[in-house]
């Protein structure tokens, strides 16, 4: 007995031991080799950027698209990227087109966490149109009403691809498409576009590449429509603040950045009725962007850049003030003063990459 004993802690202590119970995890490489025998490559002949919903359209009369951002929160732009493929092999070896985007490379944005031709999203995979939405399209719509809108690789234009006896016609190309969102917070400048097509032998095309332009748009929205001081004593700085909530109703100023550049606010006051003194206001306002913010004193009719550049985006409070000097001789209008303030932006660039 006692020797059953002894062999059976004997073996309870080499499997406590053993590697195959002391190892809790374990690397093991793997991988594969691609085979592309066989065959030829296939071709990206033109490719193009549209806004989505429409036949072919941006918004400028310049060369390649360019495109407005909405200017509005949260509102993005719908953009549809096409090209046209065909395969030596004919159309049947293309297994996919793609389109990859990527943010400009000369800016970054988001408090310098973004941007600099970073992937605008991951890649896209084109849809193959039907020939005659492919030809009506291209041939017709974008050649007869926005001619320079595409890209076209060496060696192709409009009168090979759309020939009557073409290759759309004969269905050995194909128009493909797909559609993805450039955000209203998405900075303006030149972003990448590439499209290439991958056939059945894992070939993949020559890159067909260009520049999609998201044009600057300066915006803004706040949620204040008027500011009231209250009761103000002559020289004594009255102070309205605002606050990070975007509200409108609440009587706290705040500021949102809508458009796709940053920007500073600009603020000009009128008078109030308050008049000057030997050729000097009665009044001086006084604003800033944000609670750190230094304020900016203007005088009335002017206009004033307010610092603190708001990002793409960032919404923060505005903080007014006003000093009377002095009073006209009586009481006004019962004392009551009122007057008119005006807000615009001032586009304000983009940090450079590596800043």
């Amino acid at each position: 007995m006692k020797k059953a004993l002894a062999a059976f802690y004997a073996l309870s202590l080499a499997l406590a031991i053993s590697p195959l119970s002391a190892i809790a995890q374990s690397n093991v490489n793997t991988g594969f080799t691609r085979s592309t025998a066989g065959g030829e490559k296939p071709i990206i002949k033109v490719k193009w950027e549209m806004r989505a919903g429409t036949q072919g359209q941006d918004d400028s009369t310049s060369a390649g698209a360019q495109l407005l951002p909405s200017g509005q929160y949260q509102v993005d732009t719908h953009v549809t990227y096409c090209g046209v493929a065909t395969d030596p092999d004919g159309l049947a070896d293309i297994d996919n087109v793609y389109a990859d985007v990527n943010y400009p490379e000369d800016r970054s944005f988001h408090n310098h966490q973004d941007g600099c031709h970073e992937p605008v999203h991951d890649e896209l995979l084109l849809s193959k149109l039907s020939k005659s939405d492919g030809w009506s399209l291209l041939c017709s719509s974008i050649r007869n009403g926005n001619t320079n809108l595409p890209v076209w690789a060496t060696g192709f234009n409009y009168d090979e691809v759309c020939a009557t006896d073409g290759e759309l016609q004969k269905e050995t190309a194909a128009v493909y498409c797909g559609t993805r969102d450039l955000s209203y917070e998405d900075p303006d400048g030149e972003y990448w576009v590439s499209v290439h097509a991958a056939d059945k032998a894992g070939l993949d095309s020559d890159i067909l590449m260009n520049h999609l332009t998201y044009l600057p748009f300066t915006a803004f929205a706040v949620d204040f429509s008027s500011i009231d001081y209250g009761n103000v004593k002559l020289n004594t700085h009255k102070i309205k603040n605002g606050n990070l909530t975007f509200s409108n109703g609440d009587g706290l100023p705040t500021v949102r950045n809508t458009g796709n550049t940053r920007m500073s606010l600009l603020v000009k006051q009128d008078d109030l009725g308050l008049g000057t003194t030997n050729g000097a206001p009665n009044v001086q306002f006084d604003g800033r962007v944000g609670s750190d913010a230094t304020f900016s004193d203007y005088d009335p009719f002017v206009w004033q850049k307010l610092v603190n550049p708001l990002e793409l985006s960032e919404t923060d409070e505005v903080d007014f003030s006003i000093l009377v000097k002095k009073f006209p001789t009586g009481t006004g209008s019962n004392g009551v003063y009122a007057g008119t303030m005006w807000l615009d932006a001032q586009s304000e660039s983009n940090p450079g990459c590596g800043t």
